[in-house]
């Protein structure tokens, strides 16, 4: 099965097997956290998470390469703690030409820049069997403050859940990018446009940023398996659960015509861009997103049972993403 490997691999190979365990590391590998810490012992925190470089070409080298950037810049900002270093190893294909290089790299370093990420090191070479869209592993960094640490051993029954933007963010965002031609007959021009818009909402950094500055207690992005499976992520790593009201929870016009064009469920459906937010102070939350156009909702509250419910319906792990099974000509 191609993506990521399910949690029972993950519990049964991964997980138990570590190298040496260091009493330091206060949040090590688990599966629905989205970085690992180090405790540096002054009362501060160095955030870490790796992410292939994920490059699709036929986007244009720099359009892809922020949402390289960003891919990555949303995990680690589920800390509550913003991106400052960077490491990138680039195993580019033999095929790629150095002013596709320059492309991609000023691409890469224009949108670090956005986020005062600097590059500290890493590895660049052209390899045989390598090819589009993983081209090589890409990790962040950042240090800050212990205290102000998003954990999901920090969230309590009664706080608030918060979603951002809506689910199926990436999947609409993908399927209209990549068939502009098929969406465009399909759908009316300001649903259209919306949807093309969309590609730059596969982000979640400023999400977490703003998010931050009021208070959280755990964040989660929503990729594989959509708005669903990162609730239910967030229920086991927390240990808490979730009741949901479905009728809350925001969907773009856009994202609605898409999905149902395709027919495919949005909540199960791949979404880099949405964040889940746990947090005792959702309406401030909210407000300040709006406040920095970021659309957002309280959409359930924490409870104290280990389950999801949406409109009173445990819901598990959806077996697939419907986005992944499309085949569009």
């Amino acid at each position: 099965m191609l993506g990521k490997i399910g949690k029972k691999i993950f519990d049964e190979v991964i997980y138990p097997n570590l190298g040496e365990v260091r009493k330091e590391v206060i949040v090590p590998p688990r599966n629905g956290v989205d970085v690992g810490v180090v405790d540096l012992g002054d009362g501060r925190v160095l955030v870490t998470k790796t992410d292939p470089v994920f490059v699709v070409k036929e986007y244009g080298l720099r359009k892809a390469a922020w949402f390289a950037v960003h891919i990555l810049a949303s995990d680690l900002m589920t800390s509550g703690i913003p991106p400052q270093y960077a490491l990138i190893d680039l195993n580019l294909p033999p095929s790629m030409e150095d002013e596709e290089l320059k492309e991609m790299w000023e691409g890469i370093s224009d949108s670090l820049k956005e986020i005062n990420v600097m590059v500290i090191g890493g590895h660049t070479g052209r390899y045989e069997g390598v090819n589009y869209p993983m081209l090589g592993g890409f990790t962040m960094l950042g240090i800050g403050e212990k205290e102000r640490l998003a954990n999901p051993s920090k969230v309590k029954v009664g706080d608030e859940v918060v979603v951002t933007k809506g689910p199926a963010i990436e999947a609409t965002a993908l399927l209209v990018n990549t068939f502009p031609d098929v969406f465009k007959e399909e759908m009316s021009e300001d649903s259209f446009r919306e949807a093309m818009d969309m590609y730059w909402k596969m982000s979640c950094w400023k999400d977490g940023l703003v998010a931050s500055k009021v208070g959280v207690n755990a964040m989660h992005d929503a990729t594989e398996g959509g708005l669903w499976n990162a609730l239910v992520e967030m229920s086991e790593s927390s240990g808490r659960g979730m009741a949901i009201e479905k009728e809350k929870v925001p969907i773009p016009r856009s994202v609605r015509e898409v999905t149902d064009l395709v027919d495919i469920d949005p909540f199960t459906s791949i979404s880099e861009g949405t964040m889940v937010i746990i947090t005792s102070n959702g309406e401030e939350v909210v407000k300040l997103l709006k406040r920095e156009g970021i659309g957002a909702e309280v959409i359930g509250k924490v409870t104290e049972d280990k389950a999801v419910r949406v409109d009173g319906n445990v819901i598990g792990r959806p077996d697939y993403d419907p986005f992944g099974s499309l085949s569009l000509r």
